[in-house]
């Protein structure tokens, strides 16, 4: 009786198992045939204005996958959809997937220009947070910090190369002329004061950065983009204690190169 009882509750387990498989089995089935019903496309822009959108994400589908509505989810590649969307070079990642229901979810993150960059032969390009070179967009224009002046890289010969980030922080790296502009523009990026008061980063021949401010009638001699915290805190104190007193529009030129110094002139 007792073998019995034992064999019973073993057939009856593995009935259960194996009802366990094929109903595993038939909703697998049925989420392979499942129509696409839905196609629910998110885009983070983060704190950056919009360089692509839904309609572009749509397009490019259209081109990469075809017609995804009405077509089964088991014959939708979101992965060679994810690969297609990368190349996409606004698009700094993107994940694709589905549910039960017949929803496709297609959720993006843009990259946010740090500067816009516009060369010696007058070609335009972003910078953007992480480094990554991207091109102006022929519908959208990001409200960042401009740099101008003698700049010889160019998008166009160097579609999206990528900034060293090593090379920002340590200075056994070679700090190209893109590595100082980049330096420059995330320092003056994540300092509120600077974000308000600087409007442009002119580069002249020497490779010294020159800063156009929005208030005030002068030029910032800023040099080479080091001991940036030391330059930009004297220049903060000169503002508040001197030209606070005296008037923005009294010198032409404000200096701070020079460790410890402000000099200033008039032309």
């Amino acid at each position: 009786m007792k073998k019995f009882l034992k064999i019973l509750k073993i057939t009856i387990w593995v009935l259960l198992f194996a009802g366990a498989g094929v109903l595993v089995g038939f909703v697998e089935v049925a989420q392979y045939n499942r129509p696409c019903k839905k196609i629910e496309v998110s885009i983070d822009y983060g704190s950056t204005d919009k360089l692509i959108t839904k309609s572009n994400i749509d397009s490019l589908l259209l081109r990469s996958a075809g017609i995804l509505k009405g077509k089964p989810l088991g014959y939708i590649n979101t992965g060679a959809i994810e690969k297609a969307l990368r190349e996409q070079p606004y698009i700094a990642k993107v994940s694709v997937y589905e549910n039960n229901k017949g929803s496709l979810f297609i959720d993006i993150k843009q990259r946010e220009p740090l500067l816009r960059i516009i060369n010696k032969r007058l070609e335009s390009f972003y910078l953007d947070e992480a480094g990554t070179m991207l091109p102006v967009s022929p519908e959208f224009s990001a409200r960042v910090l401009v740099a101008n002046g003698m700049i010889d890289d160019s998008y166009n010969k160097n579609p999206r190369y990528r900034i060293n980030l090593l090379s920002v922080s340590d200075s056994i790296y070679y700090d190209s002329l893109l590595t100082n502009l980049y330096k420059l523009g995330l320092f003056i990026s994540h300092d509120p004061f600077l974000k308000s008061q600087i409007d442009q980063i002119y580069v002249n021949e020497q490779h010294e950065f020159e800063l156009i401010p929005k208030v005030g009638n002068h030029v910032i001699l800023l040099g080479k983009a080091t001991d940036l915290s030391e330059k930009f805190q004297k220049l903060y104190v000169f503002y508040r204690l001197g030209l606070n007193k005296i008037g923005w529009n009294k010198y032409n030129i404000i200096n701070i190169k020079n460790k410890n110094q402000v000099v200033c002139s008039k032309i």
